[in-house]
């Protein structure tokens, strides 16, 4: 083989080489650049209280089994699965958060799960530790309040559970609400229990937390369908209302003995300023202080199975007098009846009896009072005449049960003067207009009279409507 084609073979196969090399070290090139970098975490627990680590998904985020960003992770809930989420009220579609995690890029996520147990896994929440305190959550979540405050009833004691099953919070509220267990206590089913907390859930569901008057450790929550009042004429007290001292009755009443103060170590008492009776008493009427209660009873130590009337008597309407206190005689009183009605319903004076015998009236209501009647025409200023205020601004007034009550007021006359008549003066001019001047003072300023009234207001807020009840809760 000649020296040429030596050579020759010897560059072909270094080229060769050369190509080999070069195509592998591009291909681990591409290798190490297809390769994905996943993220790393650091978990933590959460010392918020359980009672509160709730939240609502709102569909920025879906969830995984582990933080998003991390290898491995496999998707639990879609965005588009949890939006339905979103507008629901429902309790059980609260998330409880019971786990951080914190990647080295600087993201949260949350460990989270719904009260029914149907989604668990983690979704994104922010850029906030939030292991001390769920506020600071965010991203696909935010904090939520599961209870909301609510009125108690009036009545807060007697009542049975018509379905013995408390919960040691309003059911799917908390991730910890459990039954309490009644088997091994010494409830029985005539037990009565009395109210002290209200709440309602997301969806306006009306709860209860109840305690056994009998046996205090026996206590947790309920919803209100499941009370019933369980008081009879056999188990109660029955409380007759007459207007006649019991000739008549107008309508009876069944209390428990608790309502009637009973407790462990004190009997049950007939009690003219308890309000579990005073709030049964009609409009209008009140109960006799001189003689309350009718009944062969021990007033003082009161037995299931008893009777007594209660007297109701009317109440004595106040009688209201006005008076001008510059002797203007600026207004008149139209109607004296209603005024009288008036002015005992806007300061409440039904309520004053042989046991309420007085009550104060502050000098910023009864002017006002006073400007409402002049608005609605129960009181009428005369023409030119304007209502200043109270005639002592500075000072209100007692009022007392049985007996009459004045107002001192304060007008202004604000009749114009009527022009000096010149009779010595004489006019040459024979183009003189011998007509008289209009009467300006036939102009009385009467917008002006009631543009200086004040109006006074009274009112009752609105009572929320019960919100409709889907399922029913537990």
């Amino acid at each position: 083989m000649s020296k040429t084609l030596k050579k020759s073979l010897y560059l072909s196969l270094a080229a060769l080489s050369f190509v080999t090399m070069s195509t592998a070290t591009t291909a681990n090139a591409a290798k190490k650049a297809k390769t994905h970098h996943y993220a790393t975490a650091t978990y933590s627990g959460i010392y918020n209280d359980r009672a509160t680590s709730n939240v609502l998904v709102n569909a920025n985020n879906a969830i995984y089994t582990k933080p998003g960003t991390l290898k491995g992770a496999k998707l639990v809930a879609s965005r588009d699965e949890l939006s339905d989420l979103t507008t629901s009220s429902s309790d059980k579609n609260t998330f409880f958060v019971y786990q951080m995690a914190k990647t080295n890029r600087g993201s949260y996520y949350a460990k989270v799960v719904t009260m029914d147990k149907r989604y668990r896994g983690w979704i994104y929440a922010g850029k906030q530790d939030f292991s001390m305190d769920i506020k600071n959550i965010g991203g696909g979540v935010e904090s939520v309040n599961t209870l909301g405050n609510a009125t108690l009833p009036d009545v807060k004691t007697g009542y049975t559970l018509k379905n013995p099953r408390l919960w040691t919070a309003p059911y799917h509220t908390s991730i910890d609400a459990k039954r309490v267990n009644l088997d091994y206590t010494n409830y029985t089913n005539s037990d009565t229990f009395t109210i002290d907390r209200a709440a309602r859930n997301r969806a306006g569901w009306l709860y209860y937390h109840v305690y056994d008057a009998n046996n205090p450790s026996i206590q947790g929550w309920v919803f209100n369908g499941v009370l019933g009042s369980g008081v009879t004429a056999s188990t109660g007290y029955t409380l007759n209302f007459s207007t006649d001292y019991g000739n008549t009755t107008r309508f009876s009443k069944v209390l428990s003995l608790q309502q009637l103060g009973a407790s462990t170590n004190t009997p049950a008492t007939l009690n003219m300023y308890n309000n579990n009776i005073v709030n049964l008493v009609p409009a209008g009427y009140h109960i006799d202080a001189n003689k309350p209660f009718t009944t062969n009873d021990n007033t003082n130590n009161l037995n299931a199975g008893g009777r007594a009337t209660v007297n109701l008597v009317p109440n004595n309407m106040i009688n209201l007098s006005i008076y001008d206190n510059n002797n203007n005689n600026g207004f008149t009183v139209t109607n004296s009846t209603q005024l009288n009605t008036d002015f005992n319903n806007y300061f409440n004076l039904s309520s004053l009896n042989n046991g309420n015998t007085s009550k104060y009236l502050y000098s910023g209501d009864l002017s006002s009072f006073i400007s409402r009647e002049i608005n609605n025409g129960v009181i009428r200023m005369n023409d030119y005449y304007t209502y200043n205020g109270l005639s002592n601004p500075s000072n209100g007034m007692w009022v007392y049960y049985n007996s009459s009550a004045s107002i001192n007021i304060s007008t202004t006359n604000n009749k114009p003067s009527t022009p000096a008549n010149n009779s010595t003066s004489t006019n040459t001019n024979t183009n003189t207009n011998n007509s008289k001047p209009a009467d300006q003072s036939q102009n009385g300023n009467n917008s002006e009279n009631k543009n200086n009234q004040q109006t006074g207001q009274s009112g009752q807020p609105a009572q929320s409507p019960q919100p409709t009840q889907g399922q029913q809760p537990k």
